[in-house]
């Protein structure tokens, strides 16, 4: 059994004195490196507190509270209740585990990720979790308590979903659906999982990318009187040819590009990950660096994606164009033209051939019958 550690500091704050001079009693419990604030139901005097020697009642009622702090966890312990910090505020604050409904676990949890927006979640990430939360209100019910909720509510979610949506949005569903339960289990909500034995299969992602014909059409575009969308039609040509990602092309400099035989190598390394690469600029964006002299006409990512969307509707194209999507254009080019896959990840700064293989790469129905007819001929020979 796990050994737990706690200990009690109490404070009482100048910053949240009322008009008689007196502030909330605290309670910092720190268990297990898990640290949490309790306000207690005692009002002091700041002044009085912070003294040595504090009065004889005030020394009687803190240990009366770590008595009990003390005895929660015996309790807890004897329960087989995992020991948390939250759990021992719940038991102080209600006696017992708080009975919480789905709608009461949605508040708690997605308030405490939205905190996250900006920092390490963007809102539209997060708008997702709300549709979550909307989603589990339609099939369960904001009403239902967390300690009614069984494996086959699960197994009906996920139904539903597969029902509504491809294996990768389900998936992706699911998956949220899952961390506001785990959240629910770590807090002692809940002491049955309800994911136990449910598999979430994401199937095989579609790899999206702009055929030659969607990439001639962006070409032939008349963009003269569109000075802005022709920059950014020139830099999507040319994000398409050397296959960086877009925080990479930002840094984009000629200084780096070595010839090597008859082609033209960029190398550096890849901000997000630190990794080296070493991409063969494709003739078209030799082309877009003679146009501007080796310098790009670099726009902010947010500008260039939504002007990506102009170009993609005055050019009739299906697929929505992005940054991302340029990037597996580039692998795509590569790997239906013959270009060893190893290679490719090379290219695009992998570590390896299975990121390339799962996100990238699917070869063409034309590209399958042409090597397959490569090899049938060895054989007539």
């Amino acid at each position: 059994m796990q050994r737990t550690t706690f200990s009690i500091t109490y404070y009482c704050r100048d910053s949240k004195k009322n008009k008689q001079g007196q502030a909330p009693l605290e309670m910092c419990i720190n268990i297990n490196q898990e640290r949490l604030f309790v306000n207690l139901p005692t009002k002091l005097s700041p002044k009085v507190f912070r003294k040595r020697r504090k009065p004889v009642e005030i020394e009687e009622l803190l240990t009366q509270y770590r008595v009990k702090v003390s005895e929660i966890i015996t309790q807890l312990m004897n329960e087989g209740v995992p020991i948390t910090a939250n759990c021992i505020r719940e038991y102080m604050r209600t006696g017992g585990t708080k009975s919480i409904t789905i709608e009461m676990l949605c508040v708690e949890y997605l308030g405490i990720i939205k905190k996250r927006v900006g920092k390490t979640m963007t809102l539209q990430v997060y708008k997702k979790y709300e549709l979550v939360r909307d989603f589990l209100f339609e099939v369960l019910s904001p009403n239902k308590e967390l300690c009614a909720i069984v494996n086959a509510d699960m197994v009906k979610i996920y139904d539903i979903l597969k029902e509504r949506f491809m294996p990768s949005t389900s998936a992706g569903y699911m998956v949220k659906v899952k961390t506001f339960f785990n959240y629910a289990i770590d807090n002692n909500w809940m002491k049955i999982n309800p994911f136990n034995g449910i598999k979430i299969d994401k199937g095989i992602p579609e790899v999206k990318y702009l055929s030659a014909d969607d990439m001639e059409n962006i070409k032939r575009l008349d963009l003269t009187d569109y000075e802005r969308l022709e920059r950014v039609r020139d830099l999507l040509l040319f994000q398409a040819s050397v296959g960086t990602a877009y925080c990479d092309l930002v840094n984009f400099s000629v200084e780096k590009i070595v010839k090597v035989g008859d082609v033209y190598v960029y190398s550096d390394k890849r901000q997000k990950t630190g990794i080296k690469f070493s991409a063969v600029i494709l003739p078209m964006g030799l082309k877009i660096l003679d146009k501007y002299h080796g310098k790009l006409p670099i726009i902010s990512n947010q500008k260039y994606n939504s002007y990506l969307k102009e170009i993609q509707r005055l050019a009739g194209i299906d697929t929505v164009i992005t940054s991302h999507l340029l990037r597996k254009t580039y692998a795509h080019t590569l790997l239906n033209n013959g270009v060893n896959i190893s290679v490719v990840a090379k290219c695009l700064g992998h570590t390896n051939t299975i990121i390339t293989q799962k996100t990238y790469a699917r070869p063409t129905d034309l590209f399958v019958a042409n090597e397959v007819s490569k090899m049938i001929k060895l054989f007539e020979l």
